[in-house]
Parts: C-alpha cells; structure tokens; sequence
C-alpha cells in the first residue's frame, strides 16, 4: 500500500514538474504539490496564473487587463497613451 502511494505520488509530481517547467513555474515546488496532493495538483497547475501587481494595467477604453508596456491595446484596439511622469493604475 505505502510503495503505490509512492510510485503515484512520483508519477503525479513528475507530471506537475514537467507541466510546470513548460509554463515557466518553480518545478521544484510543483513537483511537491503534485506528490503530496495528486490529482488536486494537476488541477490546480492547469488554473490561470495571477499577474504580477506592475507588469499588468487595465484599458481605460475596455478595461481589459493588458501588459503594461502596451502601446495598443490587444482586445480594443485602442492606441494606449501615457503622460510623462504619471503612470497608468496597476492592475492587481
């Protein structure tokens, strides 16, 4: 019984750390996640990431959540201005 816990729990935890690795997340940890928690693990790693506060803003005309470097905006098509010296909201 304890040796299938181990060999599922590997295989969950590899299968994490390679999903992980190919999104770009910590396979270390997503390995460990997907050994102790199996199938929570996988479904869990399939879930959106949360963007980091700063690198994202919202469209003023659609407000839909765009890269803040943005010059135009991807869903709208609206051309995005800043002011010099203020910046855009962040979203998060």
């Amino acid at each position: 019984m304890t040796l299938t816990l181990i060999v599922v729990g590997t295989f969950f935890g590899v299968v994490a750390a390679v999903i992980a690795r190919q999104k770009g997340r910590s396979e270390l940890r997503w390995f460990l996640v997907g050994f102790f928690f199996h199938i929570i693990g996988l479904i869990v790693l399939f879930l959106p990431s949360v963007p980091k506060a700063g690198t994202t803003k919202k469209c003023p005309a659609c407000a839909e959540i765009i890269k803040a470097e943005a010059k135009v905006c991807k869903f709208c098509g609206r051309e995005i201005t800043t002011v010099e010296g203020s910046r855009e909201e962040s979203a998060g």
